[in-house]
């Protein structure tokens, strides 16, 4: 598991699986309140919930997916590189 180089976002963790199957994607999460996973190689780049014990933040999810477009070359080439192992 690797953290993304391309963008942070404060008080969120995001991160490559190293070795995780296709579509390209990342995860975001906040620890023990909820994940999702980003394909931000869709248009427009698109989510799912992995788990969800407390709200996820309307706001906090358009930033992730409006940061997924503007580094979308970058998340490719970082996804590209976890799936080496």
């Amino acid at each position: 598991m690797g953290q993304l180089q391309a963008f942070q976002l404060p008080g969120c963790r995001l991160w490559f699986h190293t070795g995780d199957h296709g579509p390209p994607h990342f995860h975001a999460g906040v620890v023990d309140a909820w994940e999702i996973r980003v394909f931000f190689l869709q248009e427009p780049p698109e989510y799912d919930v992995r788990f969800q014990l407390k709200r996820i933040p309307a706001r906090t999810v358009r930033t992730i997916l409006r940061l997924a477009i503007v580094h979308r070359a970058a998340l490719f080439t970082e996804w590209e590189r976890s799936q080496d192992g």
